[in-house]
């Protein structure tokens, strides 16, 4: 059997375990006989305690064995690896999705996906250096600026935000690392030149007070409160535009949602998006700015 067949195998019983919390080996086969992949024949013990030990190595994924009467259950043992590890439970949706998109590749015609720019060609070198800490060589051109710039930088992280890659990096000009879109980079080149990359630094813990990518903390972390008006209501409770979003009341007509974040042009540039079902009450500076920005908008139709 082909090496593409059998990832697919390991990625299928993955993710129905996964997505059915539990299952006998019965009720998995049961699925089983229902793909393609199966070509008639049901799932060997054999073959499935193999393919548990490759889930394990592969995306550390540990799949445990519970009695429960005469019965035999299988399920995701250590599941907080999903629940905390956003990169293993995003590469897991993303070959999951990849497979079922191949396997009814028939329907290409009938759905419809998000492209993301270029840039993405950069990826692999970025890792790279990322693994041995050497140092890159960015041209880079931002939008509005006709000439280009060269720089060196320390590249941290990467990061995907509305359909676009970003690289976080330092560089000597700035205390802080930056971001630099993947769409605008001309050219990159590794050099040989190794960097320290700080122990305490957490990806996570730096973008934790910002929306979206734009992290210039200029000011200091604030406490907003909008009042979002349906159908927007329901959307941000099914997905919250930041992880310290709270709901603080709810009526028929409105809800009213809190955020402790920087008030950054993503922040606001969502916000403006949805000026039809949103109010922002708290701070009273970002009201009026708001309320600025949006009288100047309507100058444009007069």
């Amino acid at each position: 059997m082909k090496t593409a067949e059998i990832f697919k195998q390991y990625i299928w019983l993955a993710d129905i375990i996964h997505r059915m919390k539990r299952l006998t080996l019965n009720e998995i086969n049961e699925r089983w006989m229902q793909t393609d992949m199966s070509g008639g024949l049901p799932m060997s013990r054999t073959t499935f305690n193999r393919h548990r030990l490759a889930i394990e190595e592969m995306f550390d994924l540990c799949i445990g064995c519970k009695e429960s009467g005469r019965k035999s259950y299988y399920y995701i043992e250590n599941i907080d690896v999903l629940e905390n590890d956003k990169l293993q439970h995003w590469m897991l949706d993303a070959l999951s999705i990849g497979k079922l998109l191949m396997e009814n590749i028939t329907l290409k015609d009938r759905i419809v996906l998000e492209k993301i720019p270029a840039g993405k060609h950069f990826l692999n070198p970025i890792i790279d250096a990322m693994k041995q800490n050497r140092k890159l060589v960015l041209t880079y051109r931002k939008f509005g600026q006709e000439e280009p710039y060269t720089i060196t930088v320390e590249p941290y992280a990467i990061k995907v935000f509305k359909q676009r890659w970003y690289l976080l990096a330092k560089n000597y000009k700035r205390s802080l690392p930056t971001i630099y879109a993947l769409d605008r980079v001309l050219s990159l080149q590794e050099t040989d030149e190794l960097f320290e990359f700080p122990e305490d630094f957490s990806t996570e813990r730096f973008f934790k007070d910002f929306y979206g990518v734009l992290c210039h903390a200029d000011e200091e972390v604030e406490r907003i409160v909008i009042r979002a008006y349906p159908p927007l209501t329901h959307y941000l409770r099914t997905l919250p535009l930041h992880h310290s979003q709270k709901e603080l009341q709810s009526t028929p007509q409105y809800a009213d949602f809190e955020f402790y974040l920087h008030p950054t042009f993503d922040f606001l540039q969502e916000l403006f998006a949805q000026t039809h079902e949103v109010e922002v009450l708290e701070p009273l500076r970002l009201r009026n700015s708001m309320k600025e920005y949006l009288l100047k908008a309507l100058k444009r139709y007069e």
